[in-house]
């Protein structure tokens, strides 16, 4: 009788879940569909994650979707290659030419160093390290500057859903322990892709945004 009831009890255990193969699926099947395909699940919470039995992700509630415009999807993209490569002038560049406006005091932050570490958050990491002013060469503590009246009057909205999305990828991992965890250079590979793609579009080209 007691051989049978640990039969059972070991029958009924949840199967052990590679974690690890599991984050790296979700992080790159959202990625080819943000950075890629321009249309994503915009609310891929632990809720709507399932691990099956075999290890293979479930993924529900596709109720919320969201589309980028091709501009859109190109501001991600070469967002994320601009992080992934940590190029400081060129993630701060981005995000000011694809419309992102942050003011603190009522000033508007034009500092390189401060736009990047707002995109990092956004697309990349949480970095608490103290972040330095390139206008002054002052450190000052992450969170002492957001609390500092920090106000966003233009968030557009590859950055709103991007920076939605990214929370989303980092949070289990973060969760999991995995603090070292980088979402850019998750998705560098796929954004490669996609800027070749858009490369290859004469009719892109002809806007001047890739020139």
């Amino acid at each position: 009788r007691n051989n049978h009831n640990n039969n059972q009890e070991t029958s009924s255990r949840a199967p052990r879940v590679n974690l690890a193969r599991a984050l790296k699926t979700l992080v790159h099947v959202h990625g080819l569909q943000m950075l890629l395909d321009g249309t994503y699940n915009a609310d891929p919470h632990g809720g709507n994650v399932l691990v099956m039995p075999d290890g293979r992700l479930g993924l529900l509630d596709y109720g919320m979707i969201g589309r980028f415009s091709e501009r859109d999807r190109y501001y991600a993209v070469e967002t994320i290659l601009a992080l992934a490569d940590g190029k400081v002038e060129e993630t701060a560049q981005i995000y000011t030419e694809g419309g992102y406006k942050a003011n603190v005091l009522n000033d508007r932050i034009h500092d390189p160093n401060i736009l990047h570490r707002f995109a990092t958050f956004h697309f990349d990491r949480i970095d608490l390290t103290p972040v330095r002013w390139a206008s002054t060469g002052e450190s000052q503590d992450v969170l002492e500057l957001l609390a500092s009246g920090v106000v966003e009057p233009s968030v557009p909205k590859w950055v709103e859903d991007g920076r939605r999305l990214g929370a989303l990828m980092m949070g289990p991992h973060i969760q999991s322990g995995r603090v070292a965890f980088s979402l850019a250079r998750s998705w560098k590979g796929i954004a490669r892709r996609a800027q070749a793609e858009f490369r290859k579009n004469p009719d892109w080209n002809q806007t001047g945004v890739l020139n």
